[in-house]
């Protein structure tokens, strides 16, 4: 009989620039249950909402933050943003493929349903 599987789910909320650079840790933490075979949901939200958006001239940051979403998304995680409300008044915005926009409704039911719940 196989174990089933574990189903985590990472909270980003930090500023992408913050001190102790907690969006790296949460990239590389995805990365790494997912290569250790456990479900990922990514959230992003708050000042980490912008990570999900699609730059013509991303800086070195930014480059290393989407590669990470890159390969979390290789790997078989599932990433959304919520609050992007304003996206719609900004005009020609756009995200990066594949990651979907959700609510908080959306985050509370993930949530509930996960085996672990990291916020950062």
């Amino acid at each position: 009989m196989s174990e089933p599987t574990m189903h985590w789910t990472i909270l980003i909320k930090s500023h992408p620039d913050a001190s102790g650079n907690p969006v790296l840790q949460g990239l590389r933490m995805a990365a790494a249950a997912l290569a250790d075979g456990i479900l990922v949901s990514l959230f992003l939200s708050e000042e980490a909402a912008s990570l999900a958006l699609h730059l013509e001239n991303p800086g070195d940051r930014q480059r290393v933050h989407h590669d990470l979403l890159a390969e979390a998304q290789e790997l078989g995680a599932e990433i959304y943003v919520i609050g992007l409300d304003w996206m719609h008044a900004a005009g020609s915005l756009t995200l990066i493929p594949g990651v979907k926009v959700a609510s908080m409704k959306t985050l509370v039911r993930q949530m509930r349903l996960s085996d672990q719940v990291v916020a950062l």
